[in-house]
């Protein structure tokens, strides 16, 4: 149970929300890099309630701006994207990738240069990796960049897909990281794709042992097997929204963030890769179904469902499957969204499969208290070995400890 000030401090993530200051101290993924085409269309970007554009220039350099033109306030998504910079239909007023004001037409020849360099359009640094533009929000310099072992790998060791989901981004998170409802929720697709994680089922109530890390938490999900062996999954938390869960049955490291678009929005994005190959399309089929994934849904948002439907719930289909809902990671989205837009924490009533979330809830309430103290909170405070943090899953012999399992 969360305190409902405790609730808001973490769910509230718009305006100068203490969690929306928090969290633009870490670069943010703002958009997949192939959706940005060098002279193409400019793409709209809401983070934390605020709305911004991202463009690709002719010669291939991104910028991002506030979406609002500081002349009258229209919005620059709609503007021309050529000559190296994005030119606002309303008056001609064109601004290149760091946002310096180039030309503004309406402004007599003599004194449009000086004009030009008053202009205060408010853009924001960018750095591409992993097929994602990241983007820093924060003031001041920025923090140290995620060099997560995907964003060293090439594009075709990839695949990037994305779910706008309807709630709160802390649901989402900590659906993702509860280990315990893979064997219940998914039960009918880990009996369907066998493999190690099919062993769930052999132990609904999984044990915890979490180990702190300079970035969050590695948790092992232990679970007795009929033969007396353990079968472990092994998650990492990185503050504030990564995940990464165990391998996919074919060997693909799974990633995940969870990035709020205002207090009842959020992004899901996730990132499978494989550091010894390239990724086929027959591996993007298998994922997709795997993972229930349309493959006719847009790769930005992979997800559509809604309350008033029921999220297509086909009851019919139960005396077979679980849940009567199309693919894990729908089955998870359904649950975020049946809590509400923002679960009221304080109601609830957890066990001993909940030992993650609870310490997740802490470290992130912990970290708000230093930044509102002018302490440089856990994670920032000094240099994270991103390149490393990799999860994964094993059987094992009951006294071998699962810290040595091979990622």
């Amino acid at each position: 149970m969360l305190s409902k000030e405790n609730n808001e401090l973490l769910t509230r993530v718009t305006g100068d929300a203490p969690m929306a200051m928090f969290m633009k101290q870490f670069w943010v993924p703002a958009v997949r890099a192939g959706r940005l085409e060098s002279g193409g269309e400019p793409v709209r970007v809401t983070l934390f309630g605020e709305s911004y554009v991202a463009f690709r220039a002719d010669n291939g350099q991104v910028g991002f701006f506030d979406e609002a033109c500081p002349h009258r306030g229209t919005s620059l998504a709609l503007g021309r994207n050529e000559d190296n910079a994005l030119t606002c239909l309303f008056h001609g007023w064109k601004f290149d990738v760091s946002g310096q004001c180039v030309e503004a037409p309406t402004e007599p020849a003599e004194r449009m240069e000086s004009f030009c360099k008053k202009v205060p359009l408010k853009h924001y640094k960018v750095r591409e990796a992993g097929g994602i533009v990241w983007v820093w929000l924060g003031e001041g310099e920025p923090t140290q960049f995620p060099d997560f072992e995907f964003n060293n790998l090439p594009e075709s060791n990839l695949l990037i897909r994305i779910a706008e989901v309807d709630c709160n981004w802390l649901q989402i998170l900590e659906g993702t990281l509860d280990s315990a409802h893979v064997s219940v929720l998914h039960k009918s697709w880990t009996e369907k794709v066998g493999a190690t994680v099919s062993k769930t089922k052999y132990d609904l109530s999984p044990r915890y042992e979490i180990d702190p890390q300079p970035y969050g938490y590695r948790a092992g999900a232990l679970r007795n097997m009929p033969n007396g062996d353990k079968y472990v999954r092994i998650s990492e938390y990185v503050q504030p929204w990564y995940s990464f869960i165990p391998k996919s049955p074919e060997e693909n490291h799974v990633g995940s963030m969870v990035i709020p678009i205002d207090d009842y929005r959020s992004v899901q994005w996730f990132v499978f890769y494989n550091y010894n190959r390239e990724l086929t399309f027959e591996d993007a089929a298998i994922i997709e179904r795997q993972f229930g994934i349309d493959p006719n849904n847009p790769v930005d948002n992979f997800y559509e469902g809604s309350y008033e439907e029921r999220w297509k719930q086909d009851r019919s289909k139960m005396k077979d499957h679980f849940t009567g809902l199309y693919g894990v990671l729908v089955e998870d989205y359904v649950i975020n969204e049946g809590m509400g837009k923002i679960v009221d924490r304080s109601k609830e009533y957890l066990g001993s499969s909940d030992m993650l979330i609870t310490r997740i809830r802490r470290h992130l309430l912990k970290g708000l208290k230093d930044m509102q103290e002018d302490k440089v909170p856990k994670g920032l405070d000094e240099e994270v070995d991103y390149f490393n943090i990799r999860s994964t899953n094993g059987v094992l012999p009951q006294e071998e400890d699962w810290r040595n399992t091979p990622k």
